[in-house]
């Protein structure tokens, strides 16, 4: 199965996400609002393709850009599983009967 790259850049301000293209960006500024993250991946189940995750990380992050990081990777570990579990089956059943039948 292919993956989807996404490359993120932490900062005080913000995370930095390029998803296959797509800049997104998640302000770290008061409460933490993923949605600008989770409305892209929903688009992207019809690729039925995971996504292959790249930090840049800051030197000394703060504690809310690591909380962050976690959400996002939790996000993106549970979109991965979903693809698997959805695809992955339709995937084997593929391989398994590609060959002619003689």
């Amino acid at each position: 199965m292919s993956k989807i790259a996404c490359t993120a850049t932490m900062s005080p301000e913000s995370i930095e996400l390029n998803l296959d293209g797509n800049d997104i960006s998640i302000s770290l500024e008061g409460d933490i609002d993923f949605t600008n993250l989770v409305k892209p991946l929903t688009s992207l189940i019809e690729w039925k393709s995971g996504i292959d995750m790249t930090w840049t990380e800051r030197d000394e992050p703060t504690d809310k850009e690591n909380v962050a990081k976690g959400v996002i990777d939790k996000i993106i570990e549970s979109f991965n599983q979903v693809i698997e579990e959805q695809f992955g089956e339709e995937d084997e059943e593929f391989e398994e009967n590609d060959a002619p039948p003689f």
